[in-house]
């Protein structure tokens, strides 16, 4: 009797999930993942998408000065569009678009919602070798300085396909 009671208690790992969206195809695997997690630990969802300032800006344009930015509001309306396309509706959560440094905001982020882990590609679109040489992994920031879980899933694998030439 006392086994049995056992299968029934559910642990609960995750309560609060935050998935960066960048809304390539990289991000759209984590976005993935991060449902299946959410669903699995009965988890509520964020998602983000952070508007980069450039690495190069030393003065902030007066637009992002405005509370709610025009790219910031273009990013909330795509980003809505994909969690109601891709995320489940059994999954709690929400969407919010911020204007930032990447890492620095996407870690910010998860501390001000309470997440307890971030799911996160390890690749964006829109760095450079370079950029990556010079600036570094905003993935790999975003774990070495997150005070949560990183789970950080690798680039979707372009498809495949086999023809038998005979």
């Amino acid at each position: 009797m006392h086994s049995r009671r056992r299968k029934n208690v559910v642990a609960h790992t995750f309560r609060k999930i935050l998935c960066p969206v960048d809304f390539d195809d990289n991000s759209m695997g984590a976005l993935e993942v991060a449902c299946k997690v959410a669903v699995q630990n009965e988890a509520s969802l964020c998602l983000i998408h952070v508007v980069e300032v450039p690495a190069h800006s030393t003065e902030m344009p007066p637009e992002a000065l405005k509370p709610f930015p025009l790219w910031e509001r273009e990013a909330k309306v795509k980003l809505d569009g994909i969690a109601s396309e891709r995320v489940p509706s059994v999954i709690r959560g929400g969407t919010f678009t911020r204007t930032g440094f990447l890492a620095r905001q996407i870690i910010a982020d998860a501390d001000d919602v309470g997440a307890d882990l971030i799911v996160m590609a390890t690749h964006g679109h829109s760095r450079s070798a370079v950029e990556h040489l010079l600036l570094g992994s905003v993935a790999e920031r975003v774990v070495r300085s997150s005070i949560c879980p990183a789970l950080v899933v690798p680039p979707v694998e372009a498809p495949c396909f086999y023809t038998d030439s005979r």
